[in-house]
């Protein structure tokens, strides 16, 4: 099998493809723009794909590597040679499938035609319905993907690196305790408010118990852990527990390139998609700042992934010492997130059924 993709306006949906085929791909080409952001993204895939090899060469047909052609969606000419191209890197057009997504069209639509034409097949995915549609001489069929992308290699393929998570075993080791601490979250986030600076919990009075779980898994003095993970990983326990994700990952550190990275609290891969939760156990917030960078990291991630900032601990209104000051999310900043495929969800106190409903409404059935 000979795979041609185009990468153009959505290049996570070349990825699935790719993914679903990949122990019969034997020469991969991919065909690209010359736009400046189409060219950094064919850099990633191509990159990625050579590190999903290398990684796992059992999963794998033998030997694959991917060979790129830039081409002019606007030149019938320069379609044409891409054709002839691909022709001599596999003279039986029968082998060949084109791989499309949503963008250059023209280019789809051109070597579409002439590799129908000449015996190959097409395949159209349809990123929403996570399908396929196999295009022939003979007609078309449509098709279910055998197998979706777990969250190590969607991100591979898209050319990251992944420079830490927390190991599920792990999570799953401490999941008593989490669930235990979380129990009454009112009063446990008044436990990991009370020590600031250079106090840590051992240090302050009473809250037996909650030492007591926090020394038995080794966290007694780590303020990040009991500040912030304990409340990420009790999201995690949820998510896990009522949804069908198809992966879920917590704490993830993600390098997009040299020196870029960032972390990501909830990492949820569902139908090839990936979504991401931001969860911020704190009273006060920079609602707006927060929903830029989430808006920001949404665009590497994936195109039509979803995010969702989970804020609990504090009203809407923020406050300092002397009076409350602005709106964590103004009427304006609700109504931009929606548009940016973000979902709001903020309370003073955590309401377990209505986040639920939340997620379900807003990852699983939207």
């Amino acid at each position: 099998m000979t795979l041609v993709s185009i990468v153009g306006d959505f290049s996570s949906s070349v990825l699935p493809v790719i993914y679903a085929f990949r122990d019969q791909i034997e020469r991969q080409v991919i065909v690209y723009d010359g736009a400046k952001k189409e060219q950094r993204e064919l850099e990633r895939i191509v990159a990625g794909c050579e590190t999903y090899r290398q990684s796992f060469p059992d999963e794998c047909a033998n030997p694959y590597s991917a060979r790129t052609m830039q081409v002019d969606e606007d030149s019938r000419e320069s379609i044409l040679a891409c054709y002839q191209r691909i022709l001599d890197i596999e003279s039986d057009p029968e082998k060949i499938y084109l791989n499309t997504t949503d963008g250059l069209e023209s280019i789809g639509l051109l070597l579409s035609s002439w590799l129908l034409e000449a015996g190959g097949k097409v395949i159209v995915y349809d990123r929403f319905d996570n399908t396929y549609n196999l295009h022939s001489k003979e007609g078309m069929q449509k098709h279910s993907l055998k197998e979706n992308m777990d969250i190590q290699s969607h991100l591979m393929l898209k050319g990251y690196t992944i420079k830490g998570s927390t190991d599920k075993a792990l999570l799953k080791a401490r999941k008593e305790v989490v669930l235990r601490l979380t129990r009454n979250l009112p009063a446990y986030k008044k436990f990991a408010d009370a020590f600031q600076g250079n106090k840590g919990p051992s240090q302050i009075y009473g809250n037996d118990e909650y030492k007591r779980l926090l020394k038995s898994i080794g966290m007694l003095d780590n303020t990040y852990f009991i500040q912030g993970t304990v409340f990420e990983e009790y999201i995690y326990h949820l998510l896990d527990e009522h949804f069908d994700f198809d992966d879920i990952w917590v704490s993830t550190t993600v390098e997009f390139s040299e020196g870029v990275e960032n972390e990501f609290d909830i990492l949820m891969i569902r139908e090839n998609h990936l979504h991401t939760i931001e969860c911020k156990f704190k009273r006060d917030l920079n609602g707006k700042g927060t929903l830029y960078k989430t808006y920001m990291l949404m665009d590497y991630l994936d195109e039509d992934g979803k995010a969702m900032v989970l804020s609990i601990g504090g009203e809407n209104r923020n406050r300092n010492a002397k009076a409350y000051g602005p709106l964590k999310f103004s009427p304006s900043d609700k109504a931009r997130a929606l548009r940016k495929q973000i979902k709001i969800h903020q309370s003073k106190n955590f309401d377990k059924r209505r986040f639920l409903k939340d997620v379900k409404n807003w990852f699983c059935e939207s």
